[in-house]
C-alpha cells in the first residue's frame, strides 16, 4: 500500500551531526558538550495518533514509542532520517542558545519492502 497524500501532514527533521564544545556567552568553552544537527528540512509524512492498546505493536513490547511516522521507501531514502534524528511536529521550529527544541526523537526505524515505519517518542523539551 502507497502512502496516500491526503493521509501526509508537514513537519520538519534535523539529522544529528556531531557533538561540539558548549560555549558560555563570553565565548568560553564551558566543558560540556552540546549536539549538532543539520538544518531544519520539511517532509510530508503520516504521522499516526497517539499509540494505543488497540494498535498493532509493530516494534514490540520491549520498546516504548509515542507515534509513528510512515514515509514511502523512496522518501525514506531522500531524507536519510537515522535513529540519532529529531522533530519538529506539535510545535513550531525553535531554538534557544542554538540549540533546537524539537518535541519528538527517533526511537526506533522498520523497513519493509515499499515502506519505512518510525517509531518517535516525545520529548520534555
Amino acid at each position: 500500500m502507497r502512502n496516500l497524500h491526503i493521509n501526509k501532514s508537514k513537519f520538519f527533521y534535523l539529522n544529528y551531526v556531531s557533538k561540539v564544545k558548549a560555549k558560555d556567552e563570553d565565548n568560553n568553552d564551558t566543558g560540556e558538550y552540546i549536539n549538532s544537527y543539520t538544518r531544519p528540512k520539511m517532509i510530508m509524512g503520516h504521522v499516526s495518533g497517539a499509540r494505543g492498546s488497540s494498535q498493532v505493536e509493530v516494534f514490540g513490547t520491549e520498546i516504548n514509542y509515542d507515534k509513528t511516522i510512515l514515509l514511502t521507501k523512496n522518501e525514506f531514502k531522500k531524507t536519510k532520517i537515522n535513529e540519532n534524528s529529531v522533530f519538529f511536529i506539535e510545535r513550531n521550529v525553535a531554538y534557544e542558545n542554538n540549540v533546537p527544541l524539537y518535541d519528538y526523537r527517533v526511537v526506533r526505524i522498520a523497513e519493509t519492502i515499499n515502506e519505512v515505519l518510525i517509531a518517535i517518542e516525545k520529548v520534555g523539551k
